[in-house]
């Protein structure tokens, strides 16, 4: 508070400051500063012109609200105003973003004055203004520590503590806090792209980006089409997305993380390897989809898989062919009509059914494959566990060792080696949590085979393009041959 006599000013403006969006709704908000400060001027007799806010931390001092206070200094007789604060530390929390504002506000002319703190020009008055400007740089710091020590705690734990991802929004926790849960259909969008491209489904970032922009439920900035090449890569390199965290600056190892994930780490650690590979060529946009059977006929005369195309009549009619394309066969750039051959292909699924003694015999295999998959996966999950106390111990040996070398590089080295030994941990404990089907999942899948291998034409007739590549896999051994005076060949089923 200043001497009335000698700093008496007949106007004045208000500064309030706060440091987050939250505590604009707390006691010490900026509905309460302002409040604070007009109760102030009106018992001090100076008319409030004025008042300017910033939402931001008090350690930075180019902050939107102030650079338009200080204009406004430069537009009157800055001589004739008091800049009132309610506080030092809404002034700034910070010594040297103090010192910097004080003296501008100082150099145009206008004086600084607060309920509560003495803002003066003699030393004693300055002295204990800077004493309580380090009290409040030295609280903000306490602060940060005092928060980056509870959120590394928090990640520790298994718990993310920052801004929830697209595909995730949070909900209390059980035990306190926040926890990250599926936000759809953002999540069941970003999980197809990210097993598509594990998977190989979609072979560059360009494809999944294009599959994202197919999505119109998929997030992106207001007015905008398209999703930015920068977005993909985030999506494709977020760890978060593999339900585990890691902040090695923090001292944070790879943790396994308490929310559900939307690909296994696996599928995560294949994505990484697949972004460092050397670049694949982007598969066509659209043609695949307007040709089911591409990849799956073969030319009879050379034996090499036919490609596909439109051709334009003079009409500019669009018409769909398959056709080979294999150098120095006698049927290159001829075409074969696509509904013929896909009508023929039709005819000759419909016509598959197995008989009842090969239907018991397939379901007969079913259940031995499973009883046999229950003792290899009691076998691996032993080895896993074996894995896991090895890896273990050769984590703790490496750490003792870690702590007590003197050489930075040999640290280093000890550092990598305990991050890939984690990561490999995390794929076992992965793994072992998976048990696969249950028993009861597994007369699901055995009645859905059933289904399928009773009448594999339904399924083609009512299913989409994907269920209708699986029927393909699923029910012919080989490729289809394809005549172009004959049609399709007999083929070999499964």
């Amino acid at each position: 508070m200043f001497d009335k006599k000698s700093q008496k000013r007949a106007k004045c403006v208000i500064y309030c400051r706060v440091s987050s969006i939250k505590q604009t709704m707390e006691g010490a908000g900026l509905s309460s500063q302002e409040r604070s400060c007009r109760d102030y001027a009106k018992q001090c007799g100076m008319l409030v012109e004025e008042v300017f806010t910033d939402v931001i931390s008090g350690a930075i001092s180019n902050r939107p609200g102030m650079n338009a206070l200080l204009d406004f200094l430069t537009r009157v007789d800055a001589r004739d105003y008091m800049v009132i604060v309610d506080d030092v530390s809404r002034f700034a929390r910070d010594v040297g973003a103090h010192t910097e504002l004080r003296n501008r506000i100082m150099t145009a002319g206008a004086a600084i004055d607060s309920p509560k703190t003495k803002f003066g020009v003699d030393a004693e008055s300055r002295f204990l203004e800077m004493l309580w400007a380090l009290l409040a740089s030295r609280d903000r710091e306490k602060n940060a520590e005092l928060s980056k020590t509870r959120t590394i705690a928090r990640l520790k734990n298994g718990y993310w503590t920052f801004s929830a991802p697209v595909g995730y929004q949070y909900t209390k926790a059980p035990g306190g806090g926040k926890l990250l849960i599926r936000k759809e259909p953002e999540a069941s969008i970003i999980q197809e792209a990210l097993e598509g491209f594990a998977s190989g489904r979609f072979q560059t970032q360009a494809e999944v980006k294009r599959f994202l922009e197919s999505k119109p439920e998929f997030p992106r900035p207001r007015g905008a089409k398209e999703v930015k090449f920068d977005r993909v890569t985030s999506l494709l390199t977020r760890l978060v997305y593999a339900g585990h965290l890691e902040k090695t600056d923090w001292g944070v190892p790879l943790t396994k993380a308490q929310h559900e994930p939307l690909i296994s780490y696996e599928e995560y650690l294949i994505n990484q390897d697949r972004l460092k590979a050397k670049k694949v060529a982007p598969a066509r946009k659209n043609l695949d989809r307007d040709f089911v059977l591409r990849g799956f006929l073969t030319c009879s005369e050379c034996g090499y898989s036919l490609t596909s195309c439109w051709s334009k009549s003079g009409t500019g009619k669009r018409y769909p062919y398959y056709l080979c394309h294999h150098k120095g066969c006698n049927q290159r750039g001829k075409s074969i009509a696509r509904d013929k051959i896909e009508a023929e292909f039709e005819h000759v699924l419909k016509s598959l059914a197995p008989t009842e003694r090969t239907f018991e015999l397939a379901a007969q295999m079913f259940k031995d494959a499973w009883v046999r998959y229950q003792s290899n996966s009691m076998q691996e999950a032993s080895r896993h566990q074996a894995r896991l106390r090895q890896i273990n111990t050769e984590v703790n040996s490496l750490l003792d060792r870690a702590a007590r070398t003197q050489h930075e590089e040999t640290a280093k080295a000890y550092e990598t080696r305990i991050a890939e030994l984690r990561s490999e941990s995390a794929v076992l404990e992965e793994k072992l949590s998976d048990r696969g089907p249950s028993k009861e999942n597994f007369d699901k899948m055995f009645e859905l085979s059933m289904n399928f291998l009773s009448n594999p034409w339904s399924l083609w007739e009512k299913g989409s393009f994907d269920l209708k590549r699986i029927v393909l896999r699923l029910a012919f051994a080989a490729p289809l041959t394809v005549s172009r005076e004959n049609g399709l060949r007999t083929s070999e089923t499964t």
